[in-house]
């Protein structure tokens, strides 16, 4: 019976809402300095590296973000009011993604953020109900995976799957009871404070994030101006990314020639994707 059921129709896209309200990123804009420690390359999309370049920068990555994260706890007294640990375990899991694989969807910004957020929201939100039943209070494993579970979904339909997340809502339930809500702040303010390190240790010499919100274009908005003259209502865009001046969409384009790749400044590809690009337009003649 399940076989004659078309399960392609049960597919929710949270960004057809979400993106028309999703301004596109204004780093074009700023000083080339700051936009570059922002992830812009502006038409420069940047080169691939050796394994020992990426274990190095991964390393010093790694301790400079979790060393951070943990100076910055010891120094703030309500972590102790609270009876928050030195650091959240699942932070060092974050910190490989965002040091070592920091091409993957999981390790981009509204994935790292957002993700560590709801999973500290639902796995307080399970412990605290589970606590309401003597009986249920004993289970701390069942209502740990359950966290884990619907924080899986939430983050499945909302797009920010980042795999730490799960460790924090089964963290939350177990050994967040002492914690409680506060636990939301500690990683709000942890995966800020690991994106930013993130930022200044990954853009040396690699480029991160890949994008900020989606790899895909955002939609240009359109602005109804009601006071234009003769009282009617006329269209206008508002700039984006994807163009300046003109009012016209323009499709985006990569352009291979001979030993030579164009890339859109607003089109985010990865350095493997670019060094595969460039092999191709090697083999041109």
């Amino acid at each position: 019976m399940l076989g004659n059921v078309d399960f392609t129709r049960w597919h929710v896209d949270i960004d057809t809402y979400l993106n028309p309200l999703i301004p596109p990123p204004p780093w074009r804009w700023l000083p080339r300095p700051v936009s570059h420690f922002l992830g812009y390359r502006g038409d420069k999309p940047p080169k691939a590296l050796g394994n020992i370049v990426i274990a190095f920068w991964s390393l010093i990555g790694v301790f400079c973000g979790v060393l951070i994260l943990a100076e910055v706890s010891l120094h703030i007294p309500s972590f102790q009011n609270h009876h928050a640990p030195i650091i959240v375990a699942s932070f060092g899991a974050a910190a490989v993604l965002e040091f070592s694989a920091i091409d993957s969807p999981f390790a981009q910004p509204r994935n790292a953020v957002l993700s560590q957020v709801m999973a500290s929201a639902i796995g307080i939100g399970i412990g605290r109900l589970f606590a309401l039943n003597p009986h249920a209070n004993s289970l701390p494993q069942v209502g740990g995976a359950l966290a884990c579970g619907i924080t899986t979904a939430v983050m499945v339909l909302t797009k920010t799957v980042h795999p730490p997340a799960g460790a924090t809502a089964l963290l939350a339930v177990t050994e967040g009871h002492k914690i409680g809500w506060f636990l939301v702040l500690i990683m709000l303010l942890g995966s800020v404070l690991m994106q930013a390190v993130a930022l200044l240790m990954n853009n040396i010499q690699r480029r991160f994030p890949v994008y900020w919100w989606t790899p895909d274009p955002l939609p240009r908005v359109k602005v109804e101006d009601t006071e234009s003259a003769g009282g009617e209502k006329e269209g206008t865009w508002a700039p984006t990314a994807s163009d300046d001046d003109s009012q016209t969409t323009v499709p985006l384009q990569i352009i291979i020639q001979e030993g030579k790749v164009s890339v859109p400044d607003n089109l985010w590809i990865t350095a493997e994707e670019m060094a595969c690009l460039e092999k191709i337009s090697q083999r041109i003649r």
